[in-house]
């Protein structure tokens, strides 16, 4: 916010916050809004109505946009929850001394948009349909909108509670967790520095579900504003005291399973499998019936590649057969850890089974898991749709 750049804000092409990449206007929009509730009574009254007007020029203004496709309800993932999220701060850090009515006209559309979407990014489940590492920007869209609606209008307006399943995606983050890194399939795009996991310590408090936050507290992305905010420190007790070891996410669109032998130690051992249907991702999914993971001994044995370029010829134009994505050899199905026959990707349309079968072994209070004699889980998956001539 220095002095020198204050002559080029009103100088600047209309669209100076990138609205074909709506992602960055709607981030500009928050962070904007930020600058101009907290230091609302540091900034001079020109300085507040040139911060206000950019608001309104650069990100309010294009709201309505009709080349815009990431509000309808059938884009249900972090596009959605990041956009409103962010064009909702704008409307509300102004709505107060703005004239015009557009704050009012924009947050009478964000709040009902995410409700239809943004909430049902999560399967039935809790498994965030895009992938584990868009659960990042997914969640922290969602929950930045709902703590901001509490916080200023003392609701969360139903974005919490609209989908009762929303609250199983914290556990779908916790069960996605191995003991060394994420069961990272699909894609997960470049780095979002503006994201963390500390949607679960607000989660922790609107569910009123301890473990979420008490689990996020120990994460080494804690360290950041949002914790500051949402954090009780009065919340005691070991997270992981009750929690299965184990867990089937069973949703056919997002099937995956999770099995470790324990909670409290990244020596043990993690093992994650997922085998879905394949069309389910918002565009950011592999080619993988049977992908999986194994950590052991403190390291990952069996791993994943990631994304392709992003900048790639139609890397997201379609999940279809004959789509250009599964020519990149991360989407290919020789990219995973799973089955090729004859050097061919499976069948996009594929729709798998599995079977999960454990003996139900639980963590207690202790950090000291020790597993009976016996102590079994196991999963098993028909894949034979996904492949052609099966």
């Amino acid at each position: 916010m220095g002095t020198a750049a204050d002559s080029d804000w009103d100088l600047q092409p209309p669209d100076l916050w990138y609205m074909k990449h709506y992602l960055d206007l709607a981030e500009m929009t928050a962070a904007f809004a930020i600058a101009y509730d907290w230091m609302y009574d540091g900034w001079d009254t020109a300085r507040r109505d040139r911060i206000r007007q950019a608001i309104i020029n650069h990100g309010l203004n294009f709201a309505f946009d009709r080349s815009i496709w990431w509000n309808g309800t059938s884009i249900t993932g972090n596009w959605n929850c990041v956009c409103n999220s962010g064009l909702t701060f704008g409307a509300l850090a102004i709505l107060g001394d703005d004239t015009s009515g557009l704050a009012e006209k924009v947050l009478q559309t964000t709040v009902a948009n995410a409700k239809t979407a943004c909430v049902n990014a999560p399967t039935s489940d809790g498994t965030w349909a895009e992938s584990p590492n868009y659960w990042y920007f997914g969640t922290t869209g969602h929950a930045e909108l709902s703590s901001v609606l509490t916080s200023a209008t003392g609701s969360d307006h139903g974005l919490l509670n609209q989908n009762t399943n929303f609250k199983l995606t914290a556990l779908f983050h916790m069960y996605v967790t191995g003991m060394t890194s994420l069961f990272d399939y699909a894609d997960h795009g470049p780095n979002k520095f503006s994201t963390t996991a500390n949607s679960l310590i607000w989660y922790g408090a609107a569910y009123k579900e301890p473990r979420y936050m008490l689990f996020q507290r120990d994460r080494f992305d804690a360290q950041e504003p949002w914790s500051i905010f949402w954090y009780d420190p009065t919340v005691r007790g070991a997270w992981w005291n009750g929690l299965p070891l184990d867990h089937f996410f069973n949703d056919p669109k997002t099937q995956w399973v999770s099995m470790r032998s324990s909670w409290t130690t990244n020596k043990g051992t993690y093992l994650a499998m997922k085998s879905s249907q394949l069309m389910a991702y918002q565009a950011h999914g592999d080619l993988d019936c049977g992908d999986f993971v194994f950590d052991a001994m403190g390291e990952r044995w069996f791993g994943e590649l990631g994304s392709g370029d992003y900048l790639s010829a139609d890397y997201f134009k379609s999940e279809a057969d004959d789509a250009v994505r599964w020519t990149y050899y991360r989407k290919t199905t020789q990219g995973q850890n799973t089955l090729v026959l004859g050097l061919e990707n499976q069948l996009p349309e594929a729709k798998p089974t599995m079977k999960f079968e454990t003996t139900g072994e639980v963590q207690g209070s202790s950090p000291n898991m020790e597993l009976k004699t016996g102590s079994t889980a196991y999963a098993v998956t028909d894949m034979s749709s996904a492949y052609p001539g099966s």
